[in-house]
């Protein structure tokens, strides 16, 4: 055999055993495994209270959800839970979540307490008999944050305790809801639980004397289970946003 026919059969051997190769099967442990399926992203309806949480930096907002239907049908049975960790307040109807508001309760010195409490004073109009303004003899104001059980009067002067509109008294030391000044994720107050005028007017048409109340350390265990998939899944997302942005920032 002449040195041409070796080399044609030595190439025509090797593009069989090439062929041969790249059309026979891959083994079992050789295939790739498939890829994952993500599961679809849940779609919250506007309107909805998955959609409020999902939307608005929730819990650490000053927006306020209301489901106008169901608070129709609020009464004095409807329960009202206040969540200390997240400084929100929270109205069910029929098992619902019917509004949803930030609250500011006690602060570290005054704190407020968890447990079952009922309303047992309602007064659209009332004043602190406890907290207030002081002033001289001259009408100027010489405490602006006073507490009327430690703070002295000077002579000839007075004192004003400080508005509290739409009063409900929950215990007989002063502790109640009423309207005052709320900043989202804060603990303002010596004790009570001052909330947006819209709610505390809302609150004050629905609840009679009798009407509960539920202080609790976090989210009450009626909570909605979806409402804390989307806070999950919302500070997830602004997450990345944020580790996304930085390493960005870091490149440049």
């Amino acid at each position: 055999m002449t040195h041409l026919n070796k080399l044609i059969t030595s190439v025509g051997f090797l593009v069989t055993l090439l062929a041969g190769v790249a059309c026979s099967p891959i083994s079992q442990q050789q295939q790739l495994p498939p890829e994952p399926v993500q599961p679809p992203k849940p779609v919250y309806l506007p309107g909805s209270y998955e959609y409020f949480v999902k939307q608005n930096g929730y819990p650490t907002t000053m927006h306020i959800f209301q489901d106008k239907e169901l608070l129709k049908q609020a009464n004095k049975k409807s329960p009202i839970y206040i969540d200390l960790e997240h400084q929100r307040g929270r109205i069910y109807v029929n098992g619902k979540v019917a509004a949803d508001w930030p609250v500011s309760t006690g602060v570290a010195k005054h704190p407020t307490r968890t447990g079952k409490f009922s309303v047992i004073e309602k007064k659209a109009t009332y004043a602190s008999n406890s907290y207030g303004k002081i002033y001289d003899a001259n009408g100027k104001c010489v405490n602006y944050n006073a507490d009327f059980t430690k703070d002295v009067v000077p002579e000839g002067g007075s004192k004003v305790g400080s508005s509290m509109p739409y009063w409900q008294r929950l215990t007989h030391d002063g502790i109640g809801m009423h309207i005052g000044k709320v900043r989202a994720g804060r603990r303002l107050s010596h004790g009570c639980i001052r909330t947006p005028s819209l709610m505390a007017k809302e609150l004050f048409r629905i609840t009679k004397h009798g009407s509960k109340v539920y202080i609790t350390e976090s989210w009450e265990s009626c909570y909605p289970a979806s409402a804390t998939e989307c806070i999950a899944e919302a500070a997830a997302e602004k997450a990345a946003k944020e580790a996304a942005a930085k390493a960005k920032k870091q490149n440049h």
